[in-house]
C-alpha cells in the first residue's frame, strides 16, 4: 500500500480524462530506451540527503520520451483493471485509482518496472548491494481527487528491516494542485504512527506528531521527469487534485534483496504475504515468484 485519497465527489470516467489511449497512439516497437537502464550517477551528498531525510527528489531521472512510451502500456492496464478500492475505510476508498503489480499483466509495464537505472538508484540510496520487486502500482488521482492522509507504507509490509524504498514516477507533470506528494523530514526515524493504517485516523494521529514534534514537510512540483525515493518509514501526504487533470504516477516498491520475512502482525501484512510473497515463510528470504532480482552489484 502507498497512496490513498480522501472522500471526494466521483471523478470522471477514465477514458474521457485521457486514461484510455486510441489504439493509433501506441508506439510502434522500439529499441528499448537507454536511459531505462542506463546508470544514473548518485552523489555521496544525495546519498547522505537520503539517510538524513528518508525521501529523496532526483530531477531528469527519466526522458519524458520514455515516459509517455510506457505510460501508454501503465494506461491500458488501469482502463480496464478492477477498480473496486483495497481498503473499505472512506478516507482510502474513494474515487482513487490503485492497481498493483502491473508486471505480471502487460509485458511494458514489466519493461518498465524491471528497468536497472530506478533500480539502481534504490539500491544506492539505500547502501546494498542489490534489489528485488516487492511489487509495483499505478497511483492515479482523478480530477476533484481529496488529499492523501499522512501515513506509512511499511505498516503493510511483513518486512525485517528498513531497506525498502519507493520510487514515485510522474507520468505527467505534477504541479502545485495537481496532488504532488509531501513528505516529513526526518520522520522514518520516529514513530509517528508506525501502528496506523492509512485513513482519517492516520491522518490525525500522524498529522499532530508531525506538528508536535517539528518535522519540516517538504512538498513541491514534479517536473515530467522527476523521480522521487522514500522509504518504507517515511511519512508522507499529498493534497487535493484541484486541477482538471489527471495525476497519473507509476510507482515500484523495492527492497533489499536478502531481506528476510517476518510474522505478519495485522490483517494488511497477512493479505500482503497472500499477494506479494507468495511460497515464502517467515523467517524465510523474501525470494519467491512475485520477488525477482532487478538490479545487483556487479551487473550492467
Amino acid at each position: 500500500m502507498i497512496e490513498a485519497a480522501t472522500a471526494q465527489p466521483p471523478a470522471p470516467p477514465l477514458a474521457a480524462e485521457g486514461c484510455r489511449l486510441p489504439a493509433a497512439a501506441k508506439p510502434a516497437a522500439a529499441a528499448h530506451p537507454a536511459d531505462l537502464d542506463a546508470p544514473f550517477e548518485l552523489t555521496h551528498e544525495q546519498i547522505e540527503s537520503y539517510k538524513r531525510d528518508g525521501f529523496i527528489k532526483l530531477k531528469a531521472v527519466l526522458s519524458p520520451e520514455t515516459l509517455a512510451r510506457y505510460a501508454v502500456h501503465i494506461r491500458e492496464e488501469v482502463d480496464k483493471a478492477d477498480k473496486t478500492p483495497l481498503e473499505d475505510d472512506p478516507a482510502y476508498a474513494a474515487a482513487f485509482v490503485q492497481i498493483p503489480n502491473l508486471w505480471k499483466l502487460n509485458p511494458g509495464c514489466r519493461e518498465f518496472s524491471f528497468g536497472k537505472r530506478l533500480g539502481r538508484i534504490a539500491a544506492e540510496l539505500m547502501q546494498v548491494d542489490g534489489v528485488r520487486i516487492y511489487h509495483d502500482q499505478a497511483l492515479f488521482k482523478g480530477p476533484g481527487g481529496g488529499h492523501t492522509p499522512w501515513h506509512c507504507d511499511q505498516y503493510y509490509w511483513p518486512l525485517g528491516s528498513d531497506r525498502t524504498v519507493t520510487a514515485w514516477v510522474p507520468l505527467v507533470p505534477v504541479p502545485e494542485g495537481r496532488g504532488p506528494l509531501q513528505f516529513a523530514a526526518g520522520s522514518h526515524k520516529h514513530d509517528l504512527g508506525r501502528a496506523v493504517g492509512i485513513g482519517s485516523e492516520s491522518d490525525r494521529v500522524v498529522g499532530e506528531a508531525v506538528k508536535k514534534g517539528g518535522f519540516e514537510v517538504v512538498g513541491g512540483p514534479y517536473e515530467l521527469g522527476d523521480v522521487s525515493f522514500h522509504s518504507g518509514w517515511t511519512f508522507h501526504r499529498a493534497d487535493e487534485n484541484t486541477s482538471d487533470e489527471w495525476r497519473n504516477v507509476m510507482t515500484v516498491i523495492y527492497m533489499d534483496k536478502d531481506m528476510v520475512m517476518t510474522e505478519p502482525v495485522n490483517d494488511n501484512q497477512r493479505r500482503d504475504w497472500r499477494d506479494w510473497l507468495p511460497g515464502v515463510q517467515p523467517g524465510g528470504a523474501c525470494a519467491g515468484p512475485n520477488n525477482p532480482l532487478v538490479w545487483e552489484r556487479g551487473s550492467a
